[in-house]
């Protein structure tokens, strides 16, 4: 009896470490034939023909290959499944092969499944589960590798909920994982206060002095009291307080300092603003060269376009600007110190196509409004969907006044079956039974509507027999005002929006509560400015370290060649009338090449 309970321990020992995601040492590896279909795949995956490479996966019959390349199989579909975003397939993938198997592949570093694992794992939103991942990698990493997995488990890290940080630090008995732990919660519960972030970082060192993230800080802290050195003390703040753009205006004023008088409750050092009415000016110019005049270190404005547009003709600005919209996102190169910031609808537009293609859909088919506006965001969803590989069936514009059945007809080719149907009518000469009939070469539609539209648009499609089409919408389709009986027709409608929307926190209750205003179509630009105000500190970090991020209400927020700020957002879906989050942050996926 003994014996046996020995045995068993020993077997149930043997799981446990089988089932470790501790790195392992690598086992006799095996080569696939180089003229084998896999090992052409795994040829386009690095070459970055992703496309081609899901087509040909498509065909292999997994029944008819060897154990090996079965192995192998798995292992291109995770890899493939990471670079195109989608993150359950990944781990799904890599759950397929008995724990170490991959290992048997040659040309394959033992730590190799534990980096997929971790980056399949923060593609799912697990971001918490994504940075342990990477910490049982650390023991083994060195140079590059290990600073650049260091950076990854910070930036999953500050991606996590804050509840689940704090109830995970507290149950942890592990030094390492607590520390990590503890660090994201103070950084990220100190953004509206440097000082206090900073003080309360030197207490963290004090505490883990051996900790690998006290030893080399992540993602640009160890420049911190740098940038609160140089951090402006008067800032000019240049909005539309008059005129046609006055609302729109003073909701990003009043959203800047909402998050200015709540960094004073929290004691933080604050600098001096001053704010310019630039509707009252009709050369911009001139107002801007006055509040430099006027002693400000920075400026955070303008919001009005052709503003932006004029900063744009100078080769170098006097003080870092923060604009609050983008001037001509075409152009090659900018002034230095001017950053450019927004909450433009055809980044969003953008965003969905990533999301579509992540989601596997082939083709697709758009409807907007007509106007500027609308062929904005269609070009944008349109470019970016092509050059992913996917195809654009066909494409709409409402006008909103009574059209919605007109255009949805003839965007899923309805009125084509129609009129195919009155003409066999008229060629036989007799009455007959038909049923009309919508295209069936679309893998979903995407949408760019306000929330009255959508509402009519959504039944619509049932009308004419496209319910079970999926629907990808932009932020403007949810009015922020949960209504189980008005979006109840929007149920399955996948949109992207900002944290603000959907995490509903107490500095937006505190918004709402001042200005009642907020609670409709302009509790977005509240977060703007909040935003705004949260940034402008940090210009300088986020331009100077690729892997910084500021975690905002709008986004997580980091910034390209070009000075301007790149949000990616949360997505959400309407289940039961209510909006509720589905997933983690999207990544930008790679483009289309050589097909």
């Amino acid at each position: 009896m003994l014996n046996l309970r020995y045995a068993l321990l020993v077997l149930l020992l043997a799981l446990l470490a089988a089932c470790s995601s501790t790195p392992k040492q690598p086992t006799a590896a095996l080569d696939i034939p180089s003229e084998s279909p896999l090992s052409t795949i795994e040829q386009l995956i690095a070459n970055h023909r992703f496309i081609d490479a899901e087509d040909a996966l498509k065909k292999i019959d997994i029944y008819s290959i060897s154990e090996l390349e079965q192995i192998q199989f798995h292992w291109l579909s995770a890899k493939l499944s990471v670079q195109l975003g989608r993150g359950d397939a990944a781990i799904a993938a890599l759950n397929a092969v008995a724990p170490g198997a991959f290992t048997k592949l040659s040309g394959i570093d033992p730590n190799s499944p534990g980096f997929l694992r971790a980056k399949a794992l923060h593609l799912k939103g697990e971001f918490i589960a994504s940075a342990r991942e990477r910490m049982f990698l650390a023991g083994v990493l060195s140079g590059d590798q290990y600073d650049d997995n260091h950076q990854a488990i910070w930036h999953s890290l500050l991606q996590a909920d804050d509840k689940d940080l704090e109830s995970l630090s507290k149950k942890t008995s592990t030094t390492i994982f607590r520390g990590w732990l503890e660090l994201a919660l103070i950084i990220k519960r100190n953004q509206m206060d440097l000082d206090r972030q900073l003080s309360t970082l030197r207490l963290w060192q004090a505490k883990y002095d051996t900790h690998p993230a006290a030893k080399e800080l992540p993602g640009g802290l160890d420049q911190l009291e740098e940038y609160i050195e140089n951090k402006a003390n008067y800032i000019a703040l240049m909005v539309p307080l008059s005129g046609k753009l006055a609302v729109t205006g003073k909701a990003v004023r009043d959203g800047l300092f909402a998050a200015y008088f709540q960094a004073k409750e929290l004691g933080a050092q604050l600098p001096e603003i001053r704010v310019y009415d630039t509707a009252k000016s009709k050369d911009f110019w001139g107002l801007y060269k006055q509040a430099i005049l006027d002693g400000n270190e920075l400026v955070i404005g303008p919001l009005e376009k052709n503003a932006v547009e004029r900063l744009q003709q100078e080769s170098r600005l006097p003080v870092p600007t923060l604009a609050l919209n983008y001037g001509n996102r075409d152009a090659t190169e900018n002034p230095s110190q001017l950053y450019q910031y927004g909450l433009a609808v055809e980044d969003e537009a953008q965003l969905a196509a990533y999301y579509a293609r992540q989601q596997g859909y082939q083709s697709a088919v758009a409807l907007m409004p007509k106007g500027p506006w609308g062929e904005r965001v269609f070009k944008r969803f349109s470019d970016t969907w092509q050059a992913q590989g996917g195809q654009l069936i066909e494409a709409q514009f409402f006008s909103g006044n009574g059209d919605y059945n007109k255009v949805i007809s003839r965007l899923f080719a309805v009125d084509d079956s129609e009129s195919r149907a009155r003409s066999v009518r008229r060629q036989l000469g007799t009455r007959m039974e038909f049923q009309a009939r919508r295209r069936q070469d679309v893998d979903f539609i995407f949408v760019a509507a306000l929330p009255q539209q959508a509402r009519q648009i959504k039944p619509t499609l049932a009308f004419n027999f496209a319910r079970d089409i999926p629907m990808i919408a932009t932020s403007q389709i949810y009015s922020g005002i949960p209504s189980r009986s008005k979006d109840r027709d929007l149920n399955n409608v996948v949109f992207c929006d900002i944290p603000w929307m959907l995490e509903k926190g107490p500095l937006r209750e505190t918004v709402q509560s001042l200005w009642p205003q907020a609670k409709g179509s302009l509790d977005r630009l509240y977060a703007l400015g909040v935003d705004a105000y949260r940034l402008y500190p940090r210009l300088g970090q986020i331009k100077v370290l690729k892997q910084a991020r500021v975690q905002g209400e709008t986004g997580s927020l980091a910034m390209d060649e070009y000075g301007q700020i790149v949000r990616t957002l949360p997505f959400a879906k309407f289940e039961k009338g209510l909006a509720k989050k589905t997933q983690g942050y999207v990544p930008h996926v790679e483009s289309k090449q050589g097909i």
